[in-house]
């Protein structure tokens, strides 16, 4: 734990209420430095549930006029936890299931060309639900990058959100150690979170969002004509860059954007951060009411398949990825989804297509190319 960290909100932050009038968690529990005094003075360790309750969004960053990070306080209040044998809750068995299965020999793959130095990381979700849309991205991708590797496995964010940093640390590492093991130098994420942690934790590699890539090669044209409006994700919060290139991607497919009040640096979390909804779904629900009505009657485009599947219960939400590619199929409604259980299936099913396309080159499960 950063004790220096506490200290500062605590010194720091002068309750302004900023924060806490965008978000639930806080006007529960108070500011961020009523928060900290309580947790150093030992009184906030009494209920250990209360840090799990914060979504990690990052918008009390984004608004602080003292660029305090509150929720950095509240991980690491989590880290404390874990650290200490009290961060373990049954209601996250679900999501710490979901990332075992992602870099198990079941579903993880990587598959290394020769002269290859630069792989496709697509995360855990968008295999699974958009198996189609990945594999022609993946294919889209090789007619510039001929040598590109694709690496199917989970960054194991969920240990990271839920505190087990010796769990996440041990098997990020593997992770990039297998890659640079294979000369691989430059990590092309599409999942935003995945985007983040290789950014914050993969010292030894370069890491772009494909969004980026697509939108320099600029080979994307539609006259859809529809106005849209865009939610960004906040794994990618602060990053300008992966913001601007979805916005050209979108203008390219002659799409009209008008951006919600809470957008970019600003924006609303989806709902799904932090693993919060398992312990407070009530506060999940608010996230996703507050996106869903500033977005009103406009169609939602996001670029991560957590968000998209989070907003698309309660309004229609497309993938931008699924735009490119498809795009009147996705105008006309006919677009498919995939949803949990049939997500393990398909990705089990790619795994098995890439193999059969992609025989050149050196291949395996992270158990196989860890040793």
């Amino acid at each position: 734990m950063s004790s220096h960290l506490f200290e500062r909100i605590a010194l720091d932050c002068f309750n302004c209420g900023i924060c806490v009038k965008e978000c639930a968690f806080l006007q529960e529990y108070g500011t961020p430095q009523k928060i900290a005094v309580d947790w150093l003075a030992g009184r906030g360790r009494k209920n250990r549930q209360v840090p799990f309750e914060c979504s990690l969004c990052g918008l009390c960053r984004a608004v602080c006029p003292k660029d305090l990070d509150p929720s950095a306080m509240f991980l690491d209040m989590r880290r404390e936890l874990v650290a200490k044998g009290d961060g373990d809750f049954r209601e996250h068995n679900t999501i710490r299931s979901y990332e075992k299965r992602g870099s198990s020999p079941l579903l993880s793959w990587f598959h290394f060309p020769e002269n290859c130095h630069t792989v496709l990381f697509p995360g855990c979700a968008l295999p699974g639900s958009r198996p189609l849309t990945l594999t022609r991205l993946f294919s889209f991708l090789q007619e510039s990058i001929p040598d590109i590797g694709v690496a199917l496995d989970c960054c194991t964010k969920p240990s990271h959100d839920l505190g087990n940093s010796v769990h996440f640390q041990t098997m990020f590492r593997e992770l990039c150690r297998i890659l640079t093991s294979h000369s691989v130098k430059t990590v092309l994420t599409v999942c935003p979170n995945c985007y983040r942690i290789f950014k914050e934790y993969g010292t030894d590699l370069e890491v772009r969002s494909v969004y980026e890539d697509l939108a320099r090669s600029g080979n994307f044209s539609e006259n859809l004509q529809t106005e849209i409006t865009v939610h960004d994700p906040c794994g990618v919060r602060f990053s300008e860059e992966v913001q601007q290139s979805t916005r050209d991607l979108l203008q390219l497919q002659g799409l009209k954007i008008r951006e919600m009040k809470h957008n970019r640096t600003k924006s609303y979390c989806c709902g799904e951060g932090g693993a919060a909804g398992f312990i407070r779904p009530d506060f999940a629900e608010k996230w996703t009411r507050k996106r869903v009505n500033e977005a009103g009657p406009d169609q939602i485009v996001s670029y991560c398949a957590g968000c998209t599947h989070y907003l698309g219960k309660e309004a229609k939400t497309h993938h931008l990825l699924d735009l490119l590619f498809f795009p009147q199929a996705v105008m006309q409604g006919r677009q498919k989804v995939s949803k949990s259980p049939f997500t393990y299936w398909n990705r089990y099913r790619l795994k098995q297509t890439l193999k059969k396309q992609l025989p050149d080159g050196i291949s395996g499960t992270r158990l196989e190319l860890r040793n």
